[in-house]
């Protein structure tokens, strides 16, 4: 027999909730600070194992380039990867100092994206076009206190990527 109690808390005990992703508070601005040079240099290095360290487990990636939100470490790697090969030269190089929210864990950062189009791989089922490309962006990027990314955003003009590869 099932007895049932007043002011009993059926809810899923707090730490098994599935929640949103945390914005942390009070990162060290220093932390937030070094983010986009470790970001942008694992790019260069190609080391996956480092790149993928940039990350938490579960994080959210959203790239204009991208159909859909990245939410793992599996996408990203295949996201490095695509992009290394389509992009063997592939690197970017910041345009001026971070922008650091230490309250929310946030920091955002203008780059240049530069590179030749001579792998395939990226963009999906298109030849390379042997061009050469120099794109502006910006990304956000909300760290946590391990110096990990927990979200990425990118801002830039997928349009010019393309005419400048010669794909529209």
């Amino acid at each position: 027999m099932i007895r049932v109690t007043r002011n009993l808390d059926i809810r899923q005990p707090t730490n098994l909730r599935s929640k949103p992703m945390s914005h942390p508070t009070a990162i060290d601005a220093a932390v937030l600070a070094g983010y986009p040079a470790r970001y942008f240099a694992a790019w260069s290095q190609r080391d996956i194992e480092v790149a993928l360290e940039l990350f938490t487990p579960r994080l959210s990636w959203i790239d204009p380039s991208l159909p859909a939100e990245m939410t793992s470490r599996t996408e990203a790697q295949g996201f490095f990867e695509a992009a290394w090969q389509g992009f063997p030269d592939l690197a970017f190089v910041a345009v001026g100092e971070p922008l650091v929210d230490a309250e929310t864990g946030r920091v955002a950062h203008e780059w240049r994206m530069i590179g030749t189009h001579t792998g395939e791989g990226f963009p999906p089922g298109v030849p390379p076009t042997g061009k050469p490309f120099d794109v502006a962006g910006t990304d956000v990027w909300q760290v946590d206190a391990d110096g990990r990314a927990l979200s990425v955003r990118a801002y830039y003009d997928v349009s010019t990527l393309l005419r400048q590869l010669g794909l529209a």
